[in-house]
């Protein structure tokens, strides 16, 4: 069964010679055939809309089922978002189509060219555009038309991510069958209540509780009991979330993997702990070096040692995925803080916030924003009194999602989500970013921005080899060759 094709298969046959992007042909079939022209553009709509939502249900469900013990909590916010919250609309599927994509070939439609809107983006704001009648099928807007075709042409071509797989009905629930796999798409996907035709989750009526299903094949509605059917799946979701005890990810190995094999370094991890309990001003250090240098291992030493002299401390390893970008690493900043009691939970709408973390980018800088400046808690046994908080692989998170950038986090916005001033935090918050460069000290994947706070240290601006004393250090009590020291000593591969 694939009711994609189906769709498809009406847009072809509604697309007939009349219809071209050539606007001499579009005026004519505006004016002698506007019934057909609207047919046609009713099938547009009906298969690339089919694309968008079955495209998100199945990257949705194989994100779910991907995720390990530690989860992702971004994720499930967004997810509640975007369909348990609100009633799903194209946006909302596009969101979840682009917070859900795991390989390249579906992340494709999400890409931005630069200065541009992505495929998906480019349908939502059209459709949206044409429901609203800010674009009609009248001769004036022959030139939007004429991108509407080419649009649907573009969402067609999508058509290709499923040819692999079908739908499969076993024991009631439907599957995504593709290479040998059965992907469970339940319950966002279900079979009607008097048929076993597929129907879609289209959204949850909070007044009488039912849940809104879409027919697949004949367009129909369904309806259903909420509390039978999709709150058993939302409410874990929403509880794992309640208190910030929601699924954080969890470096606690890899620091421990680092710490067993870290050596050397001491001038640098020196010059880091220094910074931390420092008082001035210049409140944000930057480390940088060529890849392989040992940043990460040197990062992780110190935030060992930070946590051992109980000084505060917050903090993130970027790596590859939607899950490591900027967005995700300052929500689970959050969590991460609420988890270990650095804020203060005694007002109400602060409380609210922390429960139910808001998933909109801008909201969520604003909050981390109010929670450093108004809401930290110092503990006692923090000699320091400073907050360090440390972001490893800023070009990792780059790599993830290249729209957002670590100085977003250092303004303010106005409603129209628009940068408004500069933001900067108390002295007692101590930033730290790692990230590459080439081998001269130029910032070759990511560039940090201009700062009058920024800390200057010429041992880690750019980090540099291994010092001889420092590998003879090391390796005092093994018998390695100075061939194999000279190696280390240049390529600082000893982490």
């Amino acid at each position: 069964m694939n009711p994609i094709q189906k769709y498809h298969d009406r847009y072809l046959a509604l697309k007939n010679d009349k219809i071209t992007t050539d606007h001499d042909d579009l005026l004519k079939a505006i004016e002698e055939d506007t019934q057909g022209l609207n047919n046609f553009f009713m099938a547009g709509f009906g298969m690339s809309t089919m694309i968008l939502r079955m495209g998100a249900v199945i990257q949705l469900c194989r994100k779910f089922e991907n995720l390990d013990e530690h989860g992702d909590a971004l994720f499930t916010r967004q997810v509640l978002d975007n369909l348990r919250e609100t009633l799903p609309s194209d946006t909302s599927w596009k969101n979840l189509w682009v917070i859900s994509a795991l390989d390249e070939a579906w992340k494709r439609p999400m890409i931005q060219p630069k200065g541009g809107q992505s495929l998906l983006e480019r349908f939502v704001t059209f459709r949206n555009r044409f429901v609203h009648q800010q674009i009609q099928l009248k001769t004036e807007f022959v030139h939007q038309i004429a991108n509407g075709i080419l649009l649907f042409e573009e969402m067609a071509a999508l058509l290709e991510l499923f040819k692999d797989g079908k739908l499969n009905l076993e024991d009631g629930k439907y599957f995504w069958m593709e290479n040998g796999h059965a992907l469970c798409l339940h319950p966002f996907l279900q079979q009607g209540k008097d048929s076993e035709l597929p129907y879609i989750f289209q959204g949850l009526n909070k007044a009488t509780e039912q849940v809104s299903l879409l027919g697949l094949v004949l367009g129909d509605e369904d309806k259903q009991e909420s509390q039978a059917h999709l709150e058993p799946v939302f409410e874990p979701m929403r509880a794992s979330l309640q208190g910030g005890a929601g699924q954080i990810f969890d470096h606690s190995e890899r620091i421990a993997y680092y710490q067993s094999c870290f050596v050397g370094r001491d001038r640098e991890k020196k010059a880091i702990l220094d910074f931390c309990k420092a008082d001035d001003a210049q409140n944000i250090l930057c480390v940088k070096s060529p890849a392989g240098m040992g940043k990460g291992a040197l990062i992780a030493d110190v935030i060992g040692h930070l946590q051992k002299e109980m000084t505060q401390v917050l903090y993130h390893f970027c790596g590859a995925g939607m899950q490591n970008s900027l967005h995700a690493t300052l929500y689970h900043l959050i969590l991460q803080g609420n988890r270990n009691q650095y804020w203060n939970r005694t007002d109400e709408s602060i409380q609210r916030k922390l429960d139910r973390p808001p998933s909109k980018y801008v909201d969520v800088i604003h909050f981390f924003q109010t929670l450093l400046q108004e809401q930290l808690k110092i503990q006692k046994n923090n000699r320091s009194k400073n907050l360090v908080i440390v972001i490893d692989g800023l070009d990792e998170a780059q790599v993830a999602y290249a729209q957002l950038k670590i100085s977003d986090w250092f303004y303010t916005y106005n409603e129209k989500e628009e940068p408004e001033s500069d933001w900067r935090s108390e002295p007692n918050i101590r930033w730290i970013f790692t990230y590459r460069c080439d081998d001269d000290g130029n910032e070759s994947f990511y560039r940090f921005p201009a700062m009058k706070e920024l800390a200057h240290s010429e041992l880690l601006q750019p980090m540099k080899g291994l010092q001889p004393e420092a590998v003879e250090e090391a390796f005092h009590d093994f018998n390695v060759s100075e061939e194999f020291k000279k190696v280390v000593i240049e390529k600082a591969t000893i982490a």
